[in-house]
């Protein structure tokens, strides 16, 4: 399947695509299903077996009576004023998260003093590392490279290594890092805190995105 139809997604629907496709790739699950008003993938984990990425409301609205079985999880580009009066009282609604891109461009990232940086890439996916003095993981994250777009995914700076610029320097070497490989968009899901974050860094906000899941006993 391809991932967007030109290098850089201009609707919803390519945002979308470009994110299933390589967030995919980054999980190492299978490729995305395409289906009425968005896509299916099939995660298979615990508490999360299936996720409906969705841009079309209407659909929304038709799943969210249809599914019934636990552990699925419906992500719809809307945000929850919209979203929730379209679900059944089964349905959790989770916080809110924000779809949003930037084009790749080749950069050199430098870890500050005292940090040393990591990359590597095995298969699509590409998974940068920083260490501090003393070898303990500070930052980390991957992108998951699928076409002409990479998927920043499972960004994570340790809380006793934050204000220090890290995350600037890990968003810099997965950019560079996918850009060398062809991929001209980079895609990611922020949570609210990472929002300022990520815009700092020169993100564009495309969409608010609204979770919400059928929970599952453990």
């Amino acid at each position: 399947m391809s991932v967007i139809g030109q290098e850089q997604p201009t609707t919803t629907p390519e945002v979308v695509r470009a994110w299933v496709g390589g967030w995919a790739v980054s999980r190492s699950v299978r490729p995305p299903v395409e289906m009425a008003g968005g896509f299916r993938l099939d995660v298979g984990l615990p508490g999360h077996r299936v996720r409906h990425v969705l841009f079309d409301l209407d659909q929304v609205a038709e799943l969210a009576v249809t599914l019934t079985a636990p552990g699925t999880w419906i992500k719809a580009s809307a945000p929850a004023e919209r979203v929730a009066p379209l679900l059944t009282s089964a349905w959790t609604v989770g916080e809110p998260e924000y779809l949003m891109t930037v084009p790749l461009r080749r950069a050199t990232a430098l870890a500050p003093d005292g940090y040393t940086l990591r990359t590597a890439t095995n298969g699509g996916i590409t998974t940068v590392r920083i260490h501090d003095a003393d070898g303990t993981t500070a930052a980390s994250g991957q992108m998951g490279v699928a076409g002409p777009a990479a998927v920043a995914d499972r960004i994570l700076t340790d809380p006793a290594h934050r204000r220090r610029g890290l995350g600037s320097v890990l968003m810099t070497a997965l950019g560079d890092a996918a850009a060398k490989r062809g991929a001209a968009t980079g895609v990611l899901v922020a949570t609210r805190d990472g929002l300022a974050l990520y815009r700092a860094l020169g993100w564009t906000l495309r969409e608010a995105i609204t979770p919400a899941y059928l929970p599952e006993n453990e």
